[in-house]
């Protein structure tokens, strides 16, 4: 057994605890023994100590397009990635990106991931280092003739990751959106999911253009249906409500954005107990909106916060969406309850582990959860004096405030210089 000290041990799923410790052994935390004495301690002075974050929607394979796609509109955005995606990275550079993604995830604090994973390469990259969650792994597929083959395609895609999988890193579906999945792709992907017990998830209320495309079967999506010959019924209704009538929300379901809804929307969301990932940067940077978050809470589902892709971010830094989700919401509402510091950094601990399914395993310091813990470094004098730890931090941290990170009782320390050098070299060839 060893004991961790620190000025605040923060478990989440109760209030901090001055000058406090955890105990952890064989990879999980277990109850404080009545004396420290005779046990191994490791003390960290003016430091926290966190759950590991819960970063609710990634995409590590895209880490080597940071930049590469800032400030263009969506609607280039998605063509210029795929072509990179597909016609200039192989999938061993593909890889390299992943890896890269894993060792920022890791120095930002993040333990737990919900990846979207295309080319499968998030999976190895995840299981090297030692990250939990689940891959979800993406299908394509907007013309009727796709489905067989691209549904074969998925079911051998996960039997191949199925074997490698643990109670705390599993494989899930993630039909993308609805601009790229038929209604029958969708329907035949949530059969599968259900008759395998995996966990989906998919891209939905995203954005102006996604929400006319699906309302009435027009803009900038529609025109390239269009020009592909792919025959295009408006589902003459909200995206949401769109994924409703396909059978698509359910609790194992976790919706990505949720941007554009309607007020009628979100009793469909009380009903079915879907969980909700709010990604608010990569929401402003993309000029998609700023979702009505109050409303998605009060509906009662899991809520939690997610990255998205350095490709649309920039940056893995929890500490920046969580008060970026609070400065949003209140200037979106002008309401300064609407939320506050304790509700997102649970929101980006304990209840995005609840988006996935892993709440009983991680996402808070309780005995008998694995030991994925983060110490973020208070000592910066940006963050002093310290008042409330949990305020602090999210007023104030950033992700080079974090001082270490544990995986399993066992912290995880990266060195990405080569991996930096490799990347860089990769990056030259795009355009």
């Amino acid at each position: 057994m060893t004991i961790y000290e620190a000025d605040w041990i923060c478990p989440v799923s109760s209030a901090p605890i001055p000058n406090g410790a955890i105990a952890v052994e064989n990879g999980r935390i277990v109850g404080l023994p009545e004396s420290a004495e005779g046990y191994a301690r490791v003390s960290f002075p003016g430091c926290a100590i966190i759950p590991g974050f819960v970063n609710a929607h990634t995409h590590l394979e895209l880490t080597i397009l940071r930049g590469f796609l800032d400030d263009l509109p969506f609607s280039e955005w998605i063509p210029k990635l795929t072509h990179a995606k597909y016609q200039q990275l192989s999938r061993d550079e593909m890889l390299a990106s992943a890896r890269l993604g894993c060792m920022e995830m890791i120095r930002a604090g993040v333990t737990c991931l919900a990846e979207v994973m295309d080319l499968g390469t998030a999976w190895p990259a995840m299981r090297e280092f030692g990250l939990q969650g689940i891959a979800y792994q993406e299908v394509f597929g907007p013309a009727e003739s796709q489905v067989e083959q691209a549904v074969g395609d998925l079911i051998q895609k996960v039997d191949d990751f199925r074997d490698d999988e643990t109670e705390t890193l599993r494989v899930g579906v993630s039909p993308h959106a609805p601009y790229t999945v038929s209604a029958k792709l969708y329907e035949a992907v949530n059969w599968y999911a259900q008759q395998d017990n995996l966990r989906m998830t998919t891209h939905i209320a995203e954005s102006e253009d996604e929400g006319m495309f699906v309302r009435w079967g027009a803009g900038v999506f529609a025109e390239r249906w269009t020009e592909r010959g792919i025959p295009l019924t408006p589902g003459g209704c909200s995206p949401l409500a769109y994924l409703d009538g396909l059978g698509l929300l359910r609790p194992e379901t976790l919706l990505v954005h949720a941007i554009d809804l309607e007020d009628a929307d979100f009793g469909i969301l009380r009903d079915r107990r879907p969980a909700v990932v709010h990604c608010p940067k990569s929401n402003a940077k993309l000029g998609h909106g700023i979702a009505r978050l109050d409303e998605i809470r009060a509906t009662g589902i899991p809520v939690g916060l997610g990255t998205d892709s350095v490709a649309s971010n920039n940056v893995i830094d929890m500490f920046e969406e969580m008060r970026t989700a609070i400065f949003q919401q209140r200037g979106r509402t002008r309401k300064f309850d609407v939320l506050d510091a304790q509700t997102v950094f649970r929101m980006a601990t304990l209840d995005g582990a609840e988006c996935l399914g892993l709440s009983q395993h991680l996402g808070s310091l309780d005995p008998g959860k694995r030991a994925d813990f983060v110490v973020v470094d208070l000592n910066d004098p940006a963050l002093q004096p310290i008042y409330d730890p949990i305020s602090a931090m999210v007023y104030s941290a950033s992700r080079q405030n974090v001082r270490a990170t544990y995986i399993g009782g066992r912290e995880i320390a990266v060195d990405p210089t080569d991996l930096i050098r490799e990347c860089a070299e990769i990056a030259k060839r795009l355009d």
